[in-house]
């Protein structure tokens, strides 16, 4: 009776081990993020960040740095993709070699940033 409660313990141990690590594999923080500039004043940010449900593993948040201070936030529900998220924000004219930087969260793990200067 030891033997079967010692070989159904290891067995539940390696499949909850397993469905802990396959979890953790499938969720991931964002490749990669992209900015460009429009001389208009607009600067749009493109977050690699491949998914297999945008409605549940998503792009939550994308914050907007200028000078490194915050000047631009915005919350999102699902990605605009399954491959990437991608938003635009005014900030208006911007002198040449001004630091932009643009971090993204992933809803359930990590962030990844991205940077330009303005030319």
């Amino acid at each position: 009776m030891k033997k079967i409660k010692k070989i159904y313990f290891a067995l539940l141990l390696a499949i909850l081990s397993l469905a802990v690590l396959t979890g953790t594999a499938a969720a991931h923080p964002p490749k990669g993020v992209s900015l460009s500039w429009n001389p208009n004043g607009r600067l749009t940010v493109n977050v690699d960040h491949s998914v297999n449900d945008p409605q549940k593993h998503y792009i939550n948040k994308i914050i907007v740095y200028v000078n490194d201070k915050i000047v631009s936030q915005k919350e999102y529900t699902s990605q605009t993709s399954g491959e990437t998220q991608t938003d635009t924000f005014e900030l208006g004219a911007l002198p040449a070699g001004t630091s932009v930087k643009a971090e993204a969260f992933c809803v359930i793990m990590g962030s990844s940033t991205g940077a330009i200067t303005i030319p």
